[in-house]
């Protein structure tokens, strides 16, 4: 593939969100194309999709790369994308299914109505035109492909991974009793309600502690609510990326979840779940399609989805257990190295590439 060009494309008011990151860097280190070239916005704006129109009409009219790759959240500049490629390959990063978030996550559409039918065409028309589909996960292929009726070779699933320069293992800072971490955009399918529930019940005794940072004031609100029934929590609005590796290092068990129990939350691995597993931290990961990859008590503590009391119970077991949690830790790391790391993506990025998944 000498001197073959591929143009990453980023539309999104987050450009450098950790999934676009890791999959510029994967398409260096797969070795599919000779040439990268970084289309992003800088706006967070209505005016990033005109920055990207323009950036992309310019690529074209200097030399057109031999292909694309979309990033999340493509499905607003993939049209156009498609139309400037014309015949060369362009590759889409679905990573969440817009039908799947818009009708069976969020119920924005009623399943079956006339947008969700317009929603599921249009959408199925786009991805039909592409030379290759990601995910981020296998079951996530699964159910995209069965949603949409697309082949299931069209689709390869490429995990998120994680910032492995910033999140790797380090020190752990001494302290009394179990500080727990979890930090988020508190999104349904992460399960908020049942963190705060499950950081009541194991309240007594006052030697849990919740860490949770992000949110809103609603978020607030179901605090101040849990807290008054027992719950121990440090509550932090914002914590800024770059500290998060040293919030981690003060905090013994991290919350990967998804805990939610949510259409969405059966086909994931959270992002932050990849990020404690990169630092080598104990994590608590919520029972779904992909969670067989973990060993409860091994790599990881595996909960059922949308249960206070299993999650509660399984901080009291940490608690009781502190001395085995750097093990679990070690051993997820090794875990993350083998399934998850920068050289997997590449890898599993190389085999999206190949000629056979194109249209």
């Amino acid at each position: 593939m000498s001197g073959r060009s591929i143009a990453v494309v980023t539309c999104y008011r987050h450009p450098d969100y950790v999934r676009a990151r890791t999959l510029r860097r994967a398409v260096v280190e797969s070795g599919a194309f000779d040439e990268l070239i970084v289309v992003k916005n800088s706006s967070k704006g209505a005016a990033r999709y005109a920055q990207v129109v323009v950036q992309l009409l310019r690529l074209v009219g200097r030399r057109r790369p031999d292909a694309y790759l979309v990033t999340f959240r493509g499905y607003e500049i993939l049209p156009i994308v498609l139309l400037l490629a014309g015949r060369r390959p362009v590759y889409y990063d679905e990573f969440i299914n817009p039908v799947e978030w818009f009708v069976e996550e969020h119920r924005k559409f009623a399943a079956g109505s006339f947008a969700a039918r317009l929603l599921r065409g249009a959408f199925r028309f786009l991805m039909k035109r592409t030379a290759g589909i990601l995910t981020d996960t296998e079951s996530h292929a699964d159910h995209s492909a069965e949603l949409m009726g697309i082949a299931r070779e069209r689709f390869t699933s490429v995990p998120v991974g994680g910032d492995e320069e910033r999140f790797t293992p380090r020190a752990r800072i001494p302290h009394e009793g179990l500080r727990v971490l979890y930090y988020g955009s508190m999104l349904p399918l992460h399960g908020l309600p049942t963190v705060l529930e499950a950081a009541v019940e194991a309240g007594e005794g006052n030697e849990i502690e919740l860490v949770l940072v992000g949110g809103d004031d609603a978020t607030r609100s179901l605090i101040e609510e849990a807290s008054s029934r027992g719950a121990r929590v440090d509550y932090r609005t914002w914590v800024d990326y770059e500290l998060l590796p040293e919030l981690i290092s003060h905090c013994d068990l991290m919350l990967g979840g998804p805990f939610g129990d949510t259409v969405q939350a059966r086909y994931v691995i959270t992002g932050k779940t990849y990020q404690f597993l990169a630092s080598s931290v104990a994590t608590v990961v919520g029972e779904n399609l992909e969670s067989g990859v973990f060993t409860d008590k091994l790599d990881a503590l595996v909960v059922p989805q949308g249960n206070a009391s299993a999650l509660a119970a399984c901080f009291r077991w940490a608690l009781e257990h502190r001395s085995e949690l750097e093990e679990i830790g070690a051993a997820g790391h090794a875990l993350y190295e083998k399934e998850f790391s920068a050289a997997v993506i590449a890898r599993r990025l190389a085999l999206a590439f190949r000629p056979e998944h194109s249209p």
